[in-house]
């Protein structure tokens, strides 16, 4: 009776991949319970439209990070050797730097239309269009620093740094709260990036991080060598990317602000999983298959016991949200959220099965299958956009229109995935 129990224990207790997801999903977990905990009262001191002008700006750094460093910040974990990974991260500086720069002087010259475009509240100052760039610049060396930590293995050090940005960053948002500033959630964001960037700085210096290393002939080494991520995953990336946070613009530009904040709640809300344990198993998957790849070793074991976690998890975020729905949002974050929880109801299964395929995405990059993945990132972003057909819609039926386009993208991708990994263990096994 005690064998499936033991066959489990024994799959998990074994599994490196796991017990190294288990420490960034600690670490994260309190990092993101840190916000998490703080929304019903920021929830209660912030109108949703000041929620939703924040979604639209977290949205906008977010699809201008996936640009800012041309993705060579992806493939610092892969060298075998620390120079050549060393000069790649320098290399993603200097890029960001440049992009970032480029993007602050077009925002600087056309504010007024921006605004108008994005449907922005008329009170909205001009002046903080500055901040997407200067966001966009921090959190992309954030994770260019990080990638050098997560190629050393420092996972305990990744978590600390991501407590510490969350704690600035709710400290800030509370007090800034308190104190009634106007838009205080955009700065609140600023203060805990600045805080994260210092932190993981100082955390790769300390774990060998040496920029003396980084020369004019080897950047342009590694800028030739790495050159199939800007050439064949930018474009996909930066439209995949979109596909994820263009939503949120769409319902602020045809709908209103206020419906974009919750949205934005029930997105928040609804991304937790992908929030406590997607982002840190990407992480870990990306660097211990990638090592087993290089090796030609079988990583399937590996794998089995976080598909099992990942799958239970999905499936009681579903039963919460439909079982539980209204009566959640309006318990925890006040009445005037009880539209976020009608709108959870309607998204829950996208969210589910775009947390699956999440957890497992990065071993399109570790497998050096970029171009298939690339394929799919098109055929997503076409669909996303395809929303613009139904903007005239009621919110509601808008909703079930882009959740439908999310379940049949992903099942693909899912299916995408299993049939790489099939292929590349049963070559193993004929070999």
């Amino acid at each position: 009776m005690n064998k499936p129990y033991t066959y489990f224990s024994n799959l998990f207790l074994r599994s490196e991949l796991l017990r190294s997801a288990t420490v960034l999903i600690s670490g994260t977990l309190i990092a993101q319970l840190i916000s998490i905990l703080l929304q019903p009262l920021l929830r209660r001191l912030f109108t949703p439209e000041a929620f939703g002008v924040y979604s639209v700006y977290l949205s906008l750094v977010g699809i201008i990070v996936i640009a800012s460093a041309l993705r060579y910040d992806d493939a610092i974990v892969l060298p075998k050797h620390d120079k050549e990974s060393t000069n790649l991260l320098g290399l993603s500086l200097i890029i960001n730097i440049i992009i970032n720069t480029s993007i602050l002087i077009i925002l600087l010259s056309a504010r007024d239309s921006v605004i108008a475009f994005l449907n922005l509240p008329e009170n909205f100052p001009a002046s903080l269009l500055v901040l997407i760039p200067v966001g966009a610049f921090l959190f992309t060396m954030y994770g260019s620093l990080n990638a050098w930590l997560i190629r050393r293995k420092k996972y305990v050090a990744i978590s600390v740094n991501k407590l510490i940005r969350r704690s600035m960053e709710g400290a800030s948002q509370v007090g800034l709260a308190l104190l009634k500033i106007p838009n205080g959630l955009i700065y609140s964001d600023m203060i805990g990036q600045t805080a994260n960037v210092a932190t993981v700085a100082v955390q790769s210096r300390r774990n060998g991080l040496n920029l003396k290393l980084v020369s004019y002939t080897k950047l342009k080494y590694v800028f030739h060598k790495y050159s199939e991520f800007p050439k064949y995953n930018l474009v996909p990336a930066l439209m995949s990317t979109c596909s994820w946070l263009l939503p949120p613009i769409f319902i602020n530009k045809y709908f209103s602000p206020e419906s974009a904040g919750f949205f934005d709640l029930s997105k928040l809300v609804l991304s937790i999983p992908l929030a406590f344990v997607a982002a840190s198993l990407t992480n870990v998957i990306l660097q211990k298959v990638s090592e087993k790849f290089n090796k030609r070793e079988s990583f399937i074991m590996d794998l089995k016991p976080v598909v099992i976690i990942v799958g239970l998890i999905a499936a009681a975020e579903i039963l919460l949200i439909l079982l539980f729905g209204e009566d959640l949002f309006r318990i925890v974050f006040g009445r005037q959220w009880i539209n976020s929880g009608a709108i959870s109801r309607i998204m829950v299964w996208s969210f589910a099965i775009n947390f699956i395929v999440a957890s497992f995405s990065t071993i399109f990059v570790a497998m050096r299958r970029i171009k298939t993945y690339s394929i799919w990132q098109f055929c997503y972003f076409l669909a996303i956009i395809s929303l613009v057909f139904f903007k005239h819609l009621p919110l509601d039926d808008f909703l079930r229109t882009y959740v439908l386009i999310e379940v049949i993208c992903y099942l693909f991708a899912a299916l995408m995935l299993t049939a790489i990994i099939y292929r590349y263990e049963s070559g193993l096994k004929s070999s």
